[in-house]
């Protein structure tokens, strides 16, 4: 690395991008989720019930925000074989719906209430339901320490571009102690910090492809690179400039170094 790059001061992270989209071990059916762990969903359609059970499995705490719980109802009641709402809807209970409910439907949230699921309401028209969701994680869970995010960029483009903007936000200026993973319909991104980060990628799990792409969505950044098919060293990015995309994994492990926040995002394979 050239001089530049390695007197960045920062973080020294080691992350693994596919942890969450592994199958969880449960015993006897029993909810057993990750210790500081919670999982936010957005009103965003659940396209893979398999892929969504996975992340629920690792969750310690599960909040649909607002509308989310629309897409939790249906899904579920879509992908279970008992014509017993009641009984399907148990398999996988959130914790509580919180938002300013606006987009809650009226059936859902009864049968929800009926089966003791917490309904809480956050009338602030200043803060999205994404950004309500977190408050309420922190309260609930002090120790929270990696924040799942099931929700989609395939929709609208603002607030495609309003949820990054919120991402970076919460983990670089709010909360610098909890990790955020954008989970999507296709991707895993997360958000790499100044400094140093090793991401461990096995790709003969068969959870994430090699395509990888390092963008630099919140400034300017000089970034270096090991284990990338096209690595580079002390490479200046930004938008309207060079930006690493559809770069590939060539390693068990990738690492990135750079001297500004970047967001790094990985295909996933649909396993």
């Amino acid at each position: 690395m050239s001089s530049r790059a390695s007197c960045v001061e920062g973080t020294s992270d080691e992350l693994q991008p596919s942890k969450y989209l592994k199958a969880k071990a449960t015993a006897d059916g029993q909810r057993c989720g990750d210790p500081g762990v919670a999982l936010i969903i957005l009103n965003s359609p659940i396209q893979d019930l398999k892929y969504f059970r996975r992340l629920c499995e690792h969750a310690s705490f599960r909040i649909c925000a607002d509308g989310g719980a629309n897409r939790l109802h249906d899904v579920v009641l879509n992908g279970t074989a008992t014509q017993d709402w009641s009984e399907a809807l148990q398999q996988l209970l959130p914790d509580t719906i919180h938002g300013d409910l606006d987009s809650l439907d009226k059936q859902v949230r009864e049968r929800y209430e009926h089966l003791g699921v917490e309904i809480s309401e956050d009338p602030d028209q200043y803060s999205t339901d994404f950004g309500k969701s977190i408050k309420k994680i922190v309260e609930r869970m002090p120790a929270v320490r990696n924040i799942l995010i099931h929700g989609s960029l395939g929709g609208r483009v603002d607030q495609g571009i309003g949820l990054l903007h919120e991402l970076y936000r919460e983990q670089s200026l709010r909360h610098p102690k909890v990790r955020f993973w954008l989970l999507t319909e296709s991707s895993v991104s997360v958000l790499l910090r100044t400094g140093t980060t090793v991401l461990q990628t096995p790709l003969g799990e068969g959870l994430i492809t090699r395509n990888i792409g390092i963008l630099p969505l919140y400034g300017p950044a000089r970034i270096s690179t090991m284990g990338l098919e096209w690595d580079v060293d002390d490479w200046p990015t930004e938008l309207g400039g060079q930006v690493s995309t559809s770069n590939h994994i060539v390693s068990d492990s990738v690492t990135i170094r750079t001297d500004n926040d970047v967001l790094f995002t990985v295909e996933r394979s649909g396993q």
